[in-house]
């Protein structure tokens, strides 16, 4: 019985961790996702299509991970809104690579509408300030 309870309470202070750095690493996607959305607009305002590009690819792996982290959650709509925000930062690559950057801007206004969908639907605010996952 002892060792049913200890293995128990193991298995609870892993699960306990794993969801702690899971949520840790996906603050830290976000908070990437910021920094790199704003060098993203500047780049393009300044037709930089190598480092516009660049930023708009980084965009495109982050929201891959943002997916799997909600695909292993099982949130579905939470799912599609970083399935969108990838394959729309992947238009904006392209777009930027061939040099239209006004596509490209628009592409990103749209694009950055998933990012406020799932806000939306999956933060809410603390009485701290601080922003948390639903």
């Amino acid at each position: 019985m002892k060792r049913f309870l200890l293995i128990t309470t193991c298995c609870a202070a892993l699960g306990v961790t794993m969801a702690a750095q899971d949520n840790a690493e996906y603050q830290g996607w976000m908070k990437s996702v910021g920094a790199t959305s704003g060098s993203l607009r500047k780049n393009l305002e300044a037709k930089n299509a190598d480092a516009a590009a660049a930023d708009a690819k980084k965009l495109q792996e982050i929201f891959g991970h943002v997916h799997g982290y909600w695909n292993d959650k099982h949130v579905e709509d939470a799912m599609k809104f970083a399935m969108a925000a990838g394959a729309g930062f992947g238009d904006v690559a392209e777009l930027a690579q061939a040099g239209k950057f006004d596509d490209a801007s628009a592409t990103l206004k749209t694009t950055s509408a998933n990012c406020g969908g799932c806000h939306t639907a999956h933060r809410e605010k603390s009485a701290d300030g601080t922003w948390k996952i639903k």
